[in-house]
């Protein structure tokens, strides 16, 4: 029987070993997501609303979001159902660290230059994926770009893999989630821009939908602000 080597000799081999740096994707999804709540204005281009919000997570539920432009009584009132949806589901949260629960831990890596990685993997729904997208997300494919400068998310986005049927009535010929994000003053990435195009068929009627949200002009707010962290 061969003899169990000592401790401290398992000690001194672990030491001699070269060390295994952290892969950029592995540092991205470790960083850490806490941080002060920020306000912030809100760019959104859809099918029923074109308008720009100012997103104050700091208010109660259902009143963090004020319309800046067009005034409300330009509205059409598919806008102004669409702006109060908007407004009562409106938690104030930007941030691309809510996308890292989605990426699993084989995710390939497919592309790099000298400041990003790029990872292309099989999306898993996470504790922080939205409601909406969990009930998609199984049809979908995925793609992750973090920073090798500052550990972050900076790039995801989610296409359908095929036509798939979310519902009986309904068939998604095509799905695509594109996300631009940004680094906040605290260094935590942040949404600047998320598209999403979808096109299918309902009730026997072909349609297309695409909207486009950008997020700017942060303003961090005092530590004693509820929201967001």
């Amino acid at each position: 029987m061969r003899p169990a080597l000592p401790a401290a000799a398992l000690l001194a081999l672990a030491a001699a070993l070269p060390a295994v740096a952290d892969t950029p994707l592995q540092k991205a999804l470790a960083a850490s997501a806490d941080g002060p709540a920020y306000m912030f204005d809100l760019s959104y281009d859809g099918e029923e609303l074109t308008a720009k919000m100012r997103v104050d997570p700091s208010r109660p539920e259902g009143e963090r979001m004020t319309l800046l432009s067009p005034a409300a009584a330009d509205l059409t009132d598919e806008g102004r159902k669409q702006f109060e949806s908007m407004r009562e589901k409106s938690k104030g949260d930007i941030w691309c660290a809510d996308f890292a629960d989605t990426v699993p831990t084989d995710a390939k890596l497919v592309s790099e230059t000298g400041t990003t990685a790029t990872y292309e993997f099989t999306p898993v729904p996470g504790k922080e994926t939205d409601k909406d997208l969990r009930k998609i997300i199984k049809y979908m494919k995925g793609a992750v770009t973090v920073s090798k400068e500052t550990p972050g998310i900076v790039g995801f986005e989610l296409t359908s893999k095929k036509a798939f049927k979310p519902m009986p009535i309904a068939k998604v010929e095509s799905f695509r989630m594109n996300v631009a994000c940004g680094f906040a003053p605290d260094g935590r990435t942040h949404v600047t821009d998320l598209t999403v195009d979808i096109s299918g068929s309902a009730l026997m009627k072909k349609f297309t939908q695409s909207e486009r949200q950008t997020i700017s002009n942060l303003v961090a707010l005092p530590e004693t602000a509820s929201g967001q962290k």
